[in-house]
């Protein structure tokens, strides 16, 4: 649906996003509101972290992207846990780079998701 909207513009978007990422050589990525981890498996792609933790409140699309993953050989690298961003279940300080693509325009309370996002990156 994204793609269809942006006209295929969000291909572009991601890609230059992520590149403006790859500077800080960042080693774990937490992806927010991951849906199929579409984000997840490009970032993986460009930046070539450690790992990447795709988060999502839908395990139906998780699954899809628990596919993708397998299908492309990242199972050991990018994983997939159900997590509302509004009250994330990691610890502080555990992530070098957060990304969020269109799940932020679903954030119930914006203010409230970017502390917390803020609160599991290192800083």
């Amino acid at each position: 649906l994204n793609r269809t909207m942006s006209m295929r513009l969000d291909i572009g978007w991601r890609k230059k996003g992520l590149s403006m990422l790859k500077k800080q050589n960042p080693q774990t990525i937490l992806d927010i509101a991951t849906g199929t981890g579409d984000l997840a498996i490009q970032a993986f792609d460009i930046l070539q972290p450690q790992s990447i933790l795709g988060i999502d409140i839908s395990e139906g699309m998780m699954d899809v992207g628990r596919q993708k993953v397998t299908k492309a050989g990242l199972s050991d690298k990018v994983s997939f846990d159900k997590q509302d961003c509004m009250n994330l279940q990691l610890p502080e300080n555990s992530f070098d780079a957060a990304m969020v693509a269109f799940g932020v325009r679903n954030f119930e309370d914006l203010d409230k998701g970017l502390k917390e996002i803020f609160r599991v990156l290192n800083h």
